[in-house]
């Protein structure tokens, strides 16, 4: 197989439950048309993984993908995709993490790896020079992350070694169960950690010595010099580098756009307790960047006092984290939020405090745990009761879509869940524009596969009309604009996905097409132009729409829960405000070139893409 620039030009395959290994060469179509990364994920489960298989079940794919700029000096090039189709929403599941996995993949020999089968028993699989094994390690079965990553260390050391593992979690296939990498690193979203555990795959570890080809080191440098340099002049870069994406919570309140006790509220009255002041107050900090990030926008922390003293972690303690067990819980104890943190990435606590504050559930429903808004004790012994599917837990594991199918009572009109996935903590009646990308995103409700910043960042008039054809999408609550601004920062989002380059790095005008081009181009060599790269970003949106469409999804699913469509605010900036998805969603539909009906791409669009033999959807017969 020929050596490439930015790729390895293998993908490794293997099935755990007959022990056979495959390497396949890396297509150069499949470089052109999909680049690496999502890209190429997102295109191999589509074209490889038979239509309604269970997201459990042996034949299920588990992916990792790497992108051309993985190992090279490309800055914050050390991002890494994950696919599979998701136990949480049945649709494709996709993660992303920040950390040395993806340069290792490629270093240990490969770009891609595509996991089948089950294992009888619990596996480890070791990935090391161009080879992989399947090694038994039932003593780290039940271990939770750190003890399982720590004992894996001892054993394959920390140079050129990046460790993926799940927690008991994973083992017990809790649908909103994650993926950790190098301890801390996680790929949230989906319950991939469930696809692991039911492959009995308790971790990876990679281990490589191979280098990396640029086609034109010089030029890159050069270039890269040039990046940082505009990175550096953005507002966002010293405010991230300071305290991470955290900087954003009181900001985000005095908007009307933070998620307050599920939705109830408008405006969070303790904010002081999680904003950036308290983070620092009450927790030692000290900023860190991921593997090869110029932006040190996430945290080392510790708790020094108080009931959780002796608590440690990293990670990002940003808006997601923050607000999302804080004001989203109604609760404004930096220190809990901290150890929830410690706990878990994901949350499905807020759907049943409501219930128990409206009477649906009670303590007799919850095993004795008063589910209030703002108990942290409450919060934190429900996380642990979620990862060993105990009490409770058991009903909140599922994920928030069916959870409140358990627990009725028209518990689903304020579930605050896209498709099965459950929405982030802005509140889209003080954003519209996340609530479109919450109802269209490719894997339930998600803020970064869009990631629109035009109400956000200071756009010119003439950055604004190309990217939404008019002015008027700065006016933070109307309508239009909205839904062309959406698909385009999709599209743009994608191509920074497929080379695995992070999104608060490319958040602003260094996401477009043109700022990355020079680099791809200079570790390539292949001369993309910026409109074919926009392509690219277009094709892998579509790929994932047909995915999805073939797996059950209708356009009908493009929504958000009742009460964002229905029910004003109370309070805050955005009080009285609905979200105007009817009107986004049209005009994001005609931007897309997609039926309004059906909400499958036109054949035209298709055709424009290289995708006509995908006009029908795929293995219906």
């Amino acid at each position: 197989m020929k050596q490439m620039n930015g790729y390895i030009g293998r993908i490794l395959t293997i099935d755990l439950s007959s022990g056979e290994k495959d390497v396949i060469a890396l297509d150069d179509q499949m470089i052109r048309k999909y680049l690496g990364g999502r890209g190429f994920a997102s295109h191999w489960l589509y074209e490889n993984l038979p239509v309604n298989v269970p997201p459990l079940s042996e034949k299920n794919l588990l992916i990792f993908a790497s992108g051309p700029c993985n190992g090279t000096i490309v800055p914050s090039s050390s991002r890494g995709s994950i696919g599979a189709k998701s136990p949480l929403t049945s649709i494709l599941g996709s993660g992303n993490t920040g950390s040395a996995f993806s340069v290792q993949l490629k270093r240990a020999g490969f770009d891609m790896l595509v996991i089948s089968g089950k294992a009888q028993g619990p596996v480890c699989l070791i990935i090391e020079d161009g080879d992989a094994t399947a090694v038994p390690c039932e003593d780290l079965w039940g271990k939770t992350v750190s003890e399982a990553t720590g004992k894996l260390r001892t054993r394959f050391g920390y140079r050129n070694v990046s460790i993926g593992c799940i927690g008991p979690a994973g083992e017990r296939m809790v649908p909103i169960s994650t993926v950790i990498f190098d301890k801390f690193r996680g790929a949230g979203r989906g319950g991939l950690g469930a696809v692991m555990g039911s492959k009995n795959l308790k971790a990876l570890v990679v281990k490589g010595s191979k280098g990396i080809n640029a086609a034109y080191p010089d030029r890159l440098k050069k270039e890269v010099l040039r990046f940082i340099q505009i990175l550096e002049e953005e507002p966002y870069y010293e405010r991230y580098s300071k305290a991470g994406t955290a900087v954003i919570a009181e900001p985000m309140n005095k908007m009307g756009s933070a998620l307050v006790k599920n939705g109830t509220l408008g405006f969070f009255d303790d904010i002081e307790g999680v904003n950036e002041k308290a983070l620092k107050q009450h927790l030692f900090v000290r900023q860190k960047a991921c593997f090869s990030c110029p932006m040190p926008c996430t945290q080392q922390y510790g708790i020094t006092e108080g009931p959780y003293k002796g608590i440690y972690g990293e990670g990002s303690s940003g808006a997601s984290v923050v607000m999302g067990f804080g004001p989203r819980c109604g609760i404004s104890d930096m220190r809990a939020i901290a150890k929830a943190h410690t706990l878990t990435n994901e949350l499905g606590l807020d759907l049943g405090m409501e219930c128990f504050e409206k009477g649906l559930i009670n303590t007799s429903s919850t095993g004795g745990v008063r589910l209030e808004f703002g108990n942290a004790e409450a919060q934190l012994e429900m996380i642990e009761n979620i990862a060993f599917r105990e009490g409770f837990g058991r009903v909140l594991g599922e994920g928030t879509r069916r959870a409140s199918d358990t627990i009725g009572g028209h518990s689903d009109r304020f579930a605050p869940q896209v498709k099965g996935m459950d929405m982030m903590e802005v509140e889209p009646r003080g954003m519209p524009s996340w609530g479109l990308m919450f109802a269209v995103s490719s894997r339930g409700a998600d803020h970064v596969r869009a990631y629109d910043v035009c109400q956000m960042m200071s756009f010119s008039d003439e950055v604004l009309i190309r990217i939404a054809g008019t002015t008027e999408v700065r006016e933070m609550f109307g309508p239009k604009g909205k839904g062309r601004s959406v698909a385009f920062f999709e599209n743009v989002r994608a191509v920074a996905d497929a080379m695995e380059i992070c999104r608060f790095v490319t958040r602003g005008k260094l996401g477009f097409p043109e700022h990355l081009m020079g680099m791809l181009n200079y570790v390539t060599g292949l001369a993309f132009t910026a409109e074919e790269m926009y392509s690219i970003g277009e094709r892998i949106v579509n790929v994932e729409r047909l995915f999805n469409l073939r797996e059950g999804m209708k356009a009908s699913d493009d929504t958000l829960p009742d009460r964002y469509l229905s029910e004003s605010l109370p309070d805050g900036a955005a009080k009285g405000k609905r979200v105007p998805l009817k009107k986004m969603l049209e005009e994001y539909y005609m931007a897309r070139d997609w039926d309004i009906a059906s909400g499958y791409p036109k054949p035209q669009k298709l055709d424009l893409l290289g995708l006509s033999a995908n006009r029908v959807p795929r293995n219906l017969g």
